[in-house]
């Protein structure tokens, strides 16, 4: 229950006062006006924020906060956690929601007052400028998380607002898988670009994610036992996706390009302890730090050589699919590319049309005649 008596001294501001209890505590507050219907309005408002505030309380969740403080809370506390590249994708998002939620017309909400209208707006809004299915699908799932760390275990809302809202249907992207001589072209197009040449060739011969090859230091290279490393350290800023240390073994072409660049580039100033180095100063580092991203130096030279379809992560696909093809059986292939689950790495067999081939051979021939 609670009562509201709007008032005005005689003598004394010309603005309407009000006095509300709620919850059994009073308040008293001005209404900044001397009209009494626009008074009572806003006392009304007010005494509705009061009542949901103390509502909140019963119940067991914190003071109301701001969209903005939610964004910085989440930055702050959680974006340390994710690896390079998922912080850079969450980074971009967390802005165009900043733009919508704190900048935007809904100045700044409180987070319990965002409803998936406001969500779907906001996606409706990305989609319209452009955005494909996809990635308007990336950004709702990454306010999804924001939203579902409000539920819980901030215990700022009840219910995740982006839970209401429906993913956009989009045909999933087809890796484009290239062949050995097609490969080879590739490499033959980047001889030039040492630092890109290594990491195509280890893409191709590991089947690495691209954000594992980059974060490689030379202590994670073992040339004796032909072995590479794939640790998962948050402290120092590497996290494989598994949040698994990775060990494995190494082809003759992996050891021999591996040997070959550090010939040339390991004691090459400037000293530095990465496989992947900036030899000369860039716009955004200096020589010898570490080469964040070599997308757009592979998609450019993919393009020249005819492949503009091309990404880094298709040479991850392309490794996967030609071990299924050759019979290495999928469980060591999980075990050696970092899949979470077997599921992850059964579904390439759509990609592999050789496995359909015991169909009509062996398994055919085993088939008891009904004669």
């Amino acid at each position: 229950m609670s009562k509201l008596h709007i008032y005005r001294r005689p003598g004394e501001s010309s603005h309407w006062q009000a006095q509300a209890y709620v919850g059994g505590k009073r308040y008293r507050f001005s209404c900044e006006t001397d009209d009494k219907a626009t008074a009572r309005e806003y006392a009304r408002q007010r005494v509705d924020e009061l009542r949901g505030r103390h509502n909140r309380g019963l119940i067991g969740f914190a003071e109301p906060v701001r969209m903005s403080q939610v964004f910085d809370r989440y930055e702050r506390e959680y974006g340390p956690r994710l690896r390079e590249s998922s912080r850079q994708r969450m980074g971009h998002v967390l802005k165009l929601a900043r733009s919508w939620f704190v900048e935007g017309s809904l100045h700044d909400p409180y987070v319990h007052s965002v409803t998936a209208g406001d969500v779907q707006a906001f996606l409706t809004v990305k989609q319209s400028d452009g955005a494909c299915g996809r990635t308007v699908n990336l950004y709702r799932s990454n306010l999804y998380r924001v939203f579902q760390l409000c539920v819980r275990p901030w215990l700022l809302i009840p219910a995740n607002p982006v839970a209401g809202t429906e993913p956009l249907p989009h045909d999933p992207r087809v890796p484009v898988l290239p062949s050995r001589a097609e490969y080879e072209v590739l490499r033959g197009a980047c001889t030039a670009r040492p630092m890109l040449h290594l990491f195509m060739t280890l893409a191709w011969e590991t089947g690495a994610r691209s954000g594992e090859l980059l974060a490689l230091e030379w202590s994670d290279v073992d040339f004796t036992s032909r072995m590479l490393t794939f640790p998962n350290d948050p402290v120092r800023g590497r996290q494989t996706k598994g949040h698994r240390t990775r060990v494995v073994p190494l082809s003759d072409a992996a050891v021999s390009a591996l040997r070959d660049h550090a010939a040339r580039f390991r004691l090459l100033a400037p000293l530095s302890s990465y496989v992947f180095k900036h030899l000369r100063r860039d716009k955004s580092a200096l020589p010898g730090y570490l080469i964040e991203s070599l997308y757009l130096p592979f998609k450019r030279v993919a393009k020249a050589a005819g492949f503009p379809a091309l990404r880094p992560h298709d040479l991850r696909h392309c490794f996967v699919t030609r071990k299924l093809a050759a019979g290495v059986p999928a469980q060591l292939v999980m075990r050696y590319v970092g899949h979470a689950d077997l599921a992850t790495t059964l579904r390439y067999t759509h990609l592999v049309p050789e496995h359909l081939r015991a169909v009509v051979t062996s398994a055919a021939s085993t088939v008891p005649s009904s004669a």
